[in-house]
């Protein structure tokens, strides 16, 4: 499953599909990079189905947190299965995002 972008309420919703990693991740840098640069400055990443994410995929939403936080903005996330909230906290990142329950949620903390 390719990633998937939407525009919810006032924030960009990323779903990476099944894993965010060294192939996936290109796609997604260039998208988010885009988005930004048109004036995104919340950006939420709905791992939903999503069972791997690796350092290159970090290294995507590090990007995108430094970006946004330049314009105001931030980067949250949600529905992180086990092994990629492990992942997450493991580098830190949880403490570093929002972290909600839902899109909606998430999108409030932003």
């Amino acid at each position: 499953m390719a990633a998937e972008f939407h525009q919810q309420a006032d924030a960009l919703v990323v779903k990476p599909g099944k894993r965010l990693d060294t192939t996936t991740s290109p796609e997604i840098d260039r998208e988010l990079t885009a988005r930004i640069e048109a004036g995104a400055t919340k950006i939420v990443f709905d791992f939903d189905g999503t069972d791997y994410v690796s350092s290159a995929g970090l290294r995507v939403m590090m990007k995108a947190a430094k970006a946004t936080a330049k314009l105001g903005g931030g980067v949250g996330l949600c529905h992180a299965n086990a092994h990629v909230r492990e992942v997450l906290d493991l580098c830190g990142f949880l403490s570093l995002f929002k972290a909600g329950k839902t899109i909606d949620k998430t999108i409030q903390m932003l």
